[in-house]
């Protein structure tokens, strides 16, 4: 096997860890507003499903302390102790966050079973119904800001982040209907509601665990990246095929690749050289990938001449 070893010059990325941190401020501003008027609500009008919904923003508030922490600590260059950076840390970050949100989801299911065996009345007025409308609409701004800052730096964390809001949004939207119906019926409603609440913020925890267990035990390339990979590999005549992509993640932005490729013609002329490190140049610049290409021996083609990269 024959290849070339191309060193890790990363950058600190600052401009995505200012964003990822600005959108985290955001988000822990708007959810502790949205927590503390949520539990006042909760409180006066006896809805376990208003207090189920706070708890589920209170667990945002943790999330977007964990998500400035994360982004802080990610930035950092790589150091002696952590040769590969410091991206993993949005993967513990989110690891943590799901252990939150599956404690979240167990509490409150459990409240919300109590309220159903036995039922207590739920009191509200128009500016309970006001101030819950406002948190749809709020939860939705949200939802766009997170959306519009990931266009520019496509981060997983703050993709996750958005569907968090609108997430959030449907909760809050079904808890307000929950009340609105509770008059006109003695069963209890809204402990079903916060019931269905905490299945919803349950199901998103699971998700969150396995997705973020995966990445700390060192998962590979997901099948959309290894597409963007061989596309991109097969856009220059000089490659005929990709045979294996071995990728290993150390962050969001700190992936290495030993990418096994034939050629179409000799690798080793200066104008195959160029080619190969354009090919290197694109990966890193468009997927945060650290590539080393290396070929078979048995490929004749790659053996016409010693190699001169």
């Amino acid at each position: 096997m024959k290849g070339d070893l191309i060193m890790n010059t990363s950058n600190p990325l600052s401009e995505r860890d200012t964003a990822g941190k600005n959108a985290g401020w955001t988000g822990l501003f708007g959810n502790l507003i949205l927590t503390l008027v949520k539990f006042a609500i909760g409180y006066f009008s006896n809805s376990i499903a208003v207090i189920a919904d706070a708890f589920n923003n209170l667990t945002d508030c943790i999330s977007s302390v964990i998500t400035i922490f994360g982004f802080s600590i990610a930035g950092r260059k790589e150091d002696r102790v952590h040769p590969y950076g410091h991206g993993r840390i949005e993967y513990i970050c989110g690891f943590t966050i799901s252990i939150f949100i599956l404690i979240t989801a167990v509490s409150v299911g459990k409240d919300s079973i109590k309220r159903l065996i036995h039922p207590e009345t739920i009191h509200f007025s128009t500016a309970i119904i006001l101030i819950l409308l406002m948190s749809v609409l709020i939860k939705l701004i949200m939802a766009w800001l997170v959306n519009r800052t990931n266009k520019t730096i496509s981060s997983p964390a703050l993709k996750a982040v958005r569907n968090d809001n609108l997430s959030d949004a449907l909760v809050t939207a079904v808890t307000l209907s929950g009340i609105l119906i509770a008059p006109f019926t003695s069963f209890p409603v809204d402990a079903l509601l916060g019931l269905l609440v905490s299945l919803s913020v349950l199901w998103s925890g699971l998700t969150s665990f396995a997705e973020n267990f995966a990445l700390l035990l060192g998962k590979g390339a997901d099948s959309e990246t290894e597409q963007k990979v061989r596309q991109m590999l097969l856009d220059y005549p000089l490659i005929r095929s990709v045979e294996t992509i071995a990728l290993h993640d150390y962050g969001p932005e700190e992936k290495f690749a030993f990418i096994k490729v034939t050629f179409q013609s000799s690798p080793h002329t200066p104008e195959a050289s160029g080619t190969l490190d354009q090919i290197k140049l694109r990966l890193r610049s468009e997927l945060h990938i650290e590539a080393t290409l290396y070929w078979d021996l048995a490929d004749k083609k790659a053996l016409r001449k010693e190699p001169a990269i």
